[in-house]
């Protein structure tokens, strides 16, 4: 039975020490700077730290967090559409 499970498939290993590095690289990137609805990875989903006031966004922080690969980015603003139709 172990014979016939093992010629059907291939087996890869890897060394503890190696399977740890590939898992601590970072993808993520610093795009603070310019605000942005997209991320460079393709995601227009972010976490967006908010506060909230009688059930609607009072304030929120333009520091945002792509949720898909984790890179940094800035929140569009009101202003900032006001700055590009000029």
């Amino acid at each position: 039975m172990v014979r016939r499970f093992v010629s059907n498939y291939y087996f890869i290993l890897l060394e503890k020490e190696e399977m740890q590095e590939d898992m601590e690289q970072e993808t993520a990137m610093d795009l603070r700077g310019t605000p942005t609805h997209v991320c460079i990875c393709g995601s227009q989903h972010f976490y967006v730290r908010a506060i909230f006031q009688d059930y609607e966004i009072a304030t929120y922080f333009l520091d945002m967090i792509c949720s898909e690969c984790g890179s940094l980015a800035t929140a569009p603003t009101p202003l900032d559409r006001e700055e590009m139709e000029q």
